[in-house]
């Protein structure tokens, strides 16, 4: 009998969900190094132009403690979004849901998906998740990573196991999504826009999740 590789991490997602669960009693709440309100209001060339706010029953049911849902800006007039949402700790009802099921919506389709590399400016490179969205005639790109623990990751299935893996010997679940959303009808352009800010923001996180 052959199993493929999406059903055999299906099986291998929700056994260490399961498991997860039963360690999650273990699993010690980890604060922010320093609280998200104190994001910087410039990153790289951007500046921040506005902020956002979920409602009551969206916070309650995402389960992030503590969140930043901000606009910025360049010189050249390009703006986007950026969602940093985190978990003190991923327990049963609070663990941090993929956007790739989340975002899609409102008419907006996904039309690709894949992993790309960036580098920040001291030389680092981290691999995260792209994804373009299309309604009618316009684009929409997304870049996103869960970072936690000293990791950046793009796949929600590679961070669920560094999860379960740190529950186990860390007693350890913190973690963050990050996104960034904003206009992709130029193309190539545009992401590059977007991944300019990507190169910038990560330095900067650091210093607000734990390591």
């Amino acid at each position: 009998m052959r199993i493929d590789k999406p059903f055999a991490a299906l099986c291998g997602l929700i056994l260490s969900t399961i498991l997860f669960i039963n360690l999650g009693s273990t699993v010690k709440p980890v604060p922010l190094a320093q609280p998200l309100e104190a994001f910087p209001l410039v990153i790289g060339s951007f500046k921040r132009i506005d902020t956002q706010t979920f409602g009551e029953e969206v916070v309650k049911n995402a389960g992030m403690d503590e969140y930043i849902m901000w606009q910025y800006q360049d010189a050249q007039g390009y703006t986007l979004g950026l969602y940093v949402g985190y978990y003190q700790d991923q327990v049963e009802g609070g663990i941090i849901h993929s956007p790739k099921h989340c975002m899609p919506g409102s008419g907006w389709e996904p039309s690709q998906m894949h992993e790309v590399a960036t580098k920040t400016a001291e030389g680092k490179t981290y691999t995260i998740s792209r994804m373009v969205m299309q309604k009618g005639s316009d684009t929409q790109i997304a870049h996103y990573w869960f970072q936690g623990r000293g990791r950046v990751i793009a796949n929600e299935y590679e961070d669920r196991g560094w999860m379960l893996w740190d529950s186990i010997s860390r007693r350890r679940s913190d973690g963050a999504l990050v996104r960034i959303t904003g206009p992709g009808n130029a193309g190539e352009h545009d992401s590059q826009k977007q991944m300019e800010f990507i190169g910038a923001l990560l330095p900067e996180l650091s210093r607000f999740l734990p390591q």
